[in-house]
C-alpha cells in the first residue's frame, strides 16, 4: 500500500500582536518523518522524505490615525464665559483656554511630542505685535484603553518640548475612533501682562505630534 497525501491542522500561538512592532515575521519548524520520528506511520511504512518543514510569514500592521474636525487647527483662547464679563463689569479672567477634541485609532504603542514656532522654556509661546511673549501650556487627554505607563489613565498629561511624560502610550486593546482632547491654556500669572494691552493680539504655532516610531 501507499499514499501520497496527508492532511494536517495546526494552531499557531504568538505573542500579543498589540505588543509587537510593525513588520514581517518569518520562521519555520521542521518535523521528522519515519519509524520512531515525529510523524510515525508504522515500522513498515518507508517515507520518500525523512522530514517536513512548515514555513511561516506573518505580517503585523498597526494603525495610528488621528482626525481633527474641520477648523480644529485654529485655536482661539478665551476666558470662561467669553470676554463679556470683563468688558461689562471689569471682572478679570482667571485663565485663557481652549479644549480641542480629536478622534484617534491606535493598535500599538506611540509617543507624543511638541514643536513650537516660539519656544519659551519647555513649552510654546505666543507673541503680539510689540514682541511681548507669554507661554501657553499644552496637555493631552487620551481615551480609555490607552495606558500612560504604569496602568495610568491619560488625563491632561502635559506636552513638553523635551517629551518628558509622553514617551510611551500603550493601547491595552485596539482603540478605534475614540475621542481625545488637546488642552491649551495661558495661566493666570502669565495672563496679567496681556490684559494691560487691550486689543493686542497674541499668536503662535503649536504642533502636536503623534509618533508611532517608539
Amino acid at each position: 500500500m501507499s499514499f501520497n497525501t496527508m492532511e494536517y491542522a495546526y494552531e499557531l500561538r504568538t505573542p500579543n500582536p498589540l505588543g509587537m512592532s510593525s513588520g514581517q515575521y518569518v520562521g519555520g519548524i521542521t518535523y521528522s518523518i519515519g519509524p520512531g520520528a515525529d510523524y510515525d506511520f508504522g515500522d513498515v511504512i518507508v517515507p520518500s522524505k525523512n522530514a517536513i518543514t512548515f514555513n511561516f510569514t506573518l505580517s503585523v500592521e498597526h494603525a495610528l490615525k488621528v482626525d481633527i474636525p474641520p477648523g480644529g487647527n485654529r485655536i482661539e483662547l478665551l476666558p470662561d464665559g467669553g470676554w463679556q464679563a470683563w468688558l461689562d463689569r471689569g471682572r478679570t479672567p482667571t485663565r485663557l483656554y481652549r479644549d480641542q477634541t480629536f478622534r484617534i485609532a491606535a493598535s500599538s504603542r506611540f509617543k507624543m511630542q511638541l514643536e513650537c514656532s516660539i519656544v519659551m522654556g519647555n513649552t510654546c509661546g505666543l507673541r503680539n505685535g510689540n514682541g511681548d511673549e507669554v507661554p501657553v501650556q499644552v496637555a493631552v487627554t487620551l481615551p480609555g484603553g490607552i495606558d500612560g505607563q504604569g496602568d495610568q489613565a491619560v488625563r491632561k498629561r502635559p506636552l513638553r518640548l523635551d517629551g518628558a511624560g509622553t514617551e510611551l502610550f500603550q493601547p491595552l486593546f485596539y482603540v478605534n475612533d475614540r475621542p481625545g482632547t488637546l488642552h491649551f491654556e495661558v495661566l493666570s500669572d502669565d495672563m496679567r501682562g496681556m490684559l494691560n494691552q487691550p486689543g493686542s493680539t497674541y499668536s503662535g504655532v503649536v504642533t502636536a505630534v503623534w509618533d508611532s516610531e517608539v
